[in-house]
């Protein structure tokens, strides 16, 4: 006689901040590539966006996304609606 898997899943969640006022919850998601080495990706939402970033370990990926998120709150990081120019024929979208 065998027993029935368990359905659940676990998450690794963890905060990501701007400051002590103004933080959010992201997610952990491990993986191992064909070389051993381990990578450790995340996501957070930040109001209207997503943030998304990779690390070595958990301190460089939870440096990355405080990073990321205080160009976001304080600097107004991808705001604009960016623009288009043409060069060589190619249209190119900036922002």
């Amino acid at each position: 006689m065998f027993k029935k898997s368990s359905n659940m899943i676990i998450n690794e969640l963890f905060l990501v901040k701007a400051d002590w006022n103004r933080t959010f919850m992201g997610q952990i998601i491990r993986e191992n590539n064909e070389d051993d080495n381990n990578i450790v990706r995340g996501n957070v939402v930040v109001n209207e966006g997503k943030i998304w970033s990779i690390g070595a370990n958990e301190e460089e990926l939870g440096k990355n996304l405080d990073d990321i998120c205080t160009l976001k709150l304080d600097y107004n990081l991808h705001n604009s609606p960016g623009e288009i120019t043409i060069i060589s024929e190619e249209v190119f979208y900036l922002n």
